[in-house]
C-alpha cells in the first residue's frame, strides 16, 4: 500500500506568516513615518524613531536554541527539523561526530553562503564574540554551498567536530581547566590518549556562524546549536547573552536515560528561572523503545510514563514534553514516508512550534510597536485639535469684530501690537533661560549617566572581584556592582525630577499669560528604564550564582562573565543617556514650536486686525481663508487617523488576509 504524501511544515508556513504580517506592519510604519514628516508637528528624532522600529522588525529573526548534554541528538534534530531536503544529512551527527562549540546558523546575507570559525584561541582576549562577530579578521572563514557536492560540503562541516590537543597549562590559562590548587587529585597528571602526559583534548573552535540560503532561514529563522554543560558553563556570554536572549529554547533529552544530573544541571542553571522565554522539553530517540516483539501498547505506556516522571523532574506541565525520533524524522522526510514521520512525532514538534514559539515573537513585536505608535499618534492628534482650536477661536474673534464699529479696530490693532512686544520680551527672556536648563541637565541628569563613570567603575570591580577568593565574595561585587549603577540611576531619576520641575516652572508663566498648550505630549520617565535595571540585575545576579565560579575563582571564566556582564549594563546607561539626551532636545524642539506657533498666529491676528482697520470689507475674506484652514487641518487629522487604524489591524490581524 503506497504512503500518504508528506504535508508541508507548518513551521516553514508559521514563519512566512510571521514574514508577511512584519511586512505589512513595515509598510504601515513608513506610512505613519511620512504622514509625521508631512505634518510637521513632532521633532525629527520622533521620524528617527519610527524609521528605526521598522528597520528592526525588518530585519528581525525568530532566535530557536537548542540545548542538551552531548549526544542528545540536537544536531540531528535540526537535520530533520530544517534540512532534509537535501537528501542527507547536512550538518555532521553520526557516531563520534559531536559538535563542539556553539554553532549560528543563520541565512546567507546578500546569497553569500559559508561558514566562519572562531578560534578557541580568542577566549584569552577580554572581547566579547558580539564584538568579535565585526572583526572579520578574527574569524577563519570556509565556502560553504548548497550547491556544493554533499561529500565536499560535509568535509567542510565537519569542521565543527573538531578538537585540538594542547598543554593542559594552555587549556587552564583559556579556562577551559580549573586552576590547579582547585583540580581532584585523580585528574592533576592528565593524559590525552592521542597525545600524552599532561596534554588535554579542547574544542578548536570557540564558536560557529553558518550561512545558508534556505526558505526557513529566509524566513527569518536563527538556529543556535549549543554543545553539552562544560562548553555552556565555560563560555559566559553563551549563558549571559545567547541563551538567555533566545526567543525560545528547545531542551533535548534522551527517551532512554530521561532527566540526568547533568541535564538537571542545565535546566536549574540556565532556563528554568526564565520565565518569559517559550520552552519545550523533546525526549528524544524514542526509536530506541520500538520492538516488534513488543506490544505497541506497552511502547506507548513507557513513553508516556517517561514523559510525566519528566514534566514531574523539571516542574513543567506534561504538553510542554514532546517524544520524538530526529534520527527516523530525517530518515522519513529522505525517503517520503508519512507514516514513519508521523511515527517519529516531528509534526507534532513542528505544529508545537508553530502554534507556541513564533507567536510569542509577533507579541513581542506588536507590543513595541503599540507603545511607539499610540505615543506619536496621540502626540499628533493633540496638536492637531490644539491647532483647529486656535483657528475656530480666531473665526470667533474675527466675527465678533466684524460686529463692533469700525473705530474700535484700532484701538485694538495698537492692544495686539503691544502684546506682540510683551510676548516677544517674554520669549526673549524664555530663551536666556536654555543656557541654564542646559547646565542643569549637564549636572544633574547627564552627568550621573557618564560612560566614563562606568568604565573607571567597570575597571575597579573586575579587580575587586579577582581579589576575591571565595563564591560569595564574587557574588556580592555582581550585587555591588549593579547597586552603584542603580545609585547613579536614581541620582539622574532626581536630576530628571528637578529638570522636569524647573522647565515647567519657566514654560508654565507664558503658559498662563499667552494661553499657550501644554507640555504633556512630551513627557520624559527613566522610571521605567530604571525598573529594566533592577530586572537585569536580578537576572544576571541569579546566573552568576549559577557558574561554576567557586572553582575557577580566578580563572578566565569569571573575567570574561564580569565582562559580558558589565558591557551589557555599560551600553544600557550609554542608550539611556542617549534617550535623555534626545528628551531634552525633543521637549525644547517642542516649546519653541509652540511659541512659534504662538507668534505665527498672534502675527495672523495683527495681519487681519490692520487689514480690517484700512477694509472691513476684507473680514469675510479672512474667514474663509480660516474656514479653508480649518478644513485643511481637519483631512489631515482624518488621514492620520486611517493610518493609525491600518496599523492597528496590520498588528492585531493576520497579514495573508
Amino acid at each position: 500500500m503506497d504512503s500518504k504524501p508528506l504535508q508541508p511544515s507548518p513551521m516553514l508556513q508559521g514563519l512566512e506568516d510571521l514574514n508577511a504580517w512584519r511586512s505589512a506592519v513595515v509598510e504601515h510604519l513608513h506610512a505613519l513615518s511620512n504622514m509625521t514628516g508631512e505634518l510637521g508637528l513632532l521633532p525629527g528624532s520622533v521620524i528617527l524613531r519610527l524609521e528605526t522600529l521598522a528597520f528592526e522588525i525588518e530585519r528581525d529573526s525568530l532566535r530557536l536554541a537548542l540545548v542538551g548534554e552531548f549526544s542528545r541528538g540536537k544536531t540531528e534534530l535540526i537535520n530533520a527539523l530544517f534540512f532534509a531536503d537535501q537528501g542527507t544529512r547536512l550538518l555532521p551527527s553520526g557516531t563520534g561526530q559531536t559538535t563542539m562549540c556553539p554553532v549560528e546558523i543563520r541565512g546567507a546575507p546578500q546569497g553569500r553562503p559559508g561558514l566562519q570559525l572562531l578560534p578557541i584561541a580568542s577566549r584569552a582576549m577580554d572581547v566579547s564574540i558580539e564584538k568579535l562577530k565585526r572583526a572579520g579578521s578574527a574569524w577563519v572563514r570556509l565556502a560553504c554551498d548548497m550547491a556544493q557536492p554533499a561529500h565536499e560540503r560535509s568535509a567542510i562541516l565537519k569542521s565543527l567536530t573538531e578538537t585540538t590537543c594542547v598543554a593542559i597549562e594552555e587549556a587552564r590559562r583559556l579556562g577551559l581547566c580549573p586552576p590547579l590548587n582547585r583540580t581532584p587529585k585523580d585528574r592533576e597528571r592528565s593524559i590525552c590518549p592521542s597525545c600524552g602526559l599532561g596534554k588535554v583534548l579542547i574544542p578548536r573552535w570557540r564558536h560557529a556562524q553558518l550561512f545558508l540560503p534556505h526558505p526557513i532561514l529566509d524566513a527569518g529563522l536563527t538556529i543556535l546549536d549549543t554543545p553539552g554543560l562544560n562548553a555552556i558553563g565555560a563560555e559566559p556570554e553563551l549563558t549571559f547573552s545567547m541563551l538567555a536572549d533566545a526567543d525560545a529554547v528547545l531542551f533535548v533529552l534522551g527517551i532512554d536515560t530521561g532527566v540526568t544530573q547533568s541535564d538537571l544541571t542545565i535546566w536549574d542553571q540556565y532556563l528554568r528561572r526564565n520565565q518569559n522565554q517559550p520552552q519545550l522539553v523533546l525526549l528524544n530517540k524514542i526509536d530506541t523503545l520500538w520492538d516488534e516483539l513488543r506490544d505497541p501498547f506497552e511502547i506507548d505506556d513507557e513513553v508516556s510514563a517517561q514523559i510525566e516522571k519528566t514534566a514531574q523532574r523539571l516542574g513543567i506541565p506534561a504538553e510542554r514534553v514532546l517524544p520524538v525520533s530526529g534520527q527516523k524524522a530525517l530518515l522519513a522526510r529522505i525517503r517520503g514516508d508519512a507514516d514513519l514521520l508521523e511515527k517519529s512525532g516531528l509534526p507534532q514538534l513542528e505544529a508545537s512550534i508553530a502554534r507556541l514559539l513564533i507567536p510569542a515573537r509577533r507579541k513581542v513585536l506588536e507590543e513595541r510597536c503599540i507603545h511607539l505608535v499610540e505615543q506619536v499618534v496621540r502626540d499628533q492628534r493633540q496638536l492637531l485639535v490644539d491647532q483647529i482650536r486656535a483657528i475656530v477661536a480666531q473665526e470667533d474673534s474675527i466675527r465678533g469684530l466684524k460686529e463692533r464699529t469700525s473705530e474700535k479696530v484700532p484701538r485694538l490693532v495698537a492692544q495686539h501690537k503691544a502684546m506682540l512686544a510683551n510676548f516677544d520680551q517674554d520669549r526673549q527672556r524664555f530663551e536666556a533661560r536654555k543656557a541654564v536648563f542646559r547646565a542643569a541637565v549637564d549636572r544633574a541628569l547627564l552627568e550621573p549617566l557618564s560612560p566614563d563613570r562606568f568604565d573607571a567603575r567597570i575597571g575597579a570591580a573586575r579587580s575587586e572581584m579577582l581579589a576575591a577568593w571565595t563564591t560569595a565574595g564574587i557574588v556580592e561585587r555582581f550585587r555591588s556592582f549593579f547597586a552603584e549603577a542603580i545609585a547613579h540611576f536614581d541620582t539622574a531619576l532626581q536630576g530628571s525630577a528637578e529638570i522636569n520641575a524647573q522647565i515647567a516652572s519657566e514654560y508654565a508663566t507664558l503658559q498662563e499669560r499667552y494661553r499657550l498648550p501644554s507640555l504633556s505630549a512630551i513627557p520624559y520617565a527613566i522610571m521605567p528604564r530604571r525598573a529594566e535595571l533592577l530586572a537585569m540585575a536580578e537576572n544576571y545576579e541569579r546566573f552568576g550564582m549559577m557558574l561554576e565560579i567557586a572553582v575557577n575563582t580566578q580563572s578566565a571564566v569569571v573575567r570574561k562573565a564580569f565582562l559580558t556582564v558589565a558591557g551589557k549594563v555599560r551600553d544600557f546607561i550609554v542608550e539611556t543617556r542617549r534617550d535623555a539626551e534626545g528628551w531634552v532636545d525633543e521637549m525644547m524642539a517642542v516649546m519653541n514650536r509652540q511659541l512659534e506657533l504662538y507668534r505665527q498666529k498672534a502675527e495672523e491676528e495683527l495681519d487681519a486686525l490692520e487689514n480690517i482697520a484700512v477694509a472691513m470689507g476684507n473680514i469675510d475674506t479672512r474667514l474663509q481663508q480660516l474656514q479653508q484652514n480649518r478644513e485643511a487641518l481637519a483631512e489631515r487629522s482624518a488621514a492620520l487617523e486611517q493610518i493609525a487604524a491600518e496599523l492597528r489591524r496590520a498588528l492585531e490581524g493576520d497579514a495573508r488576509a
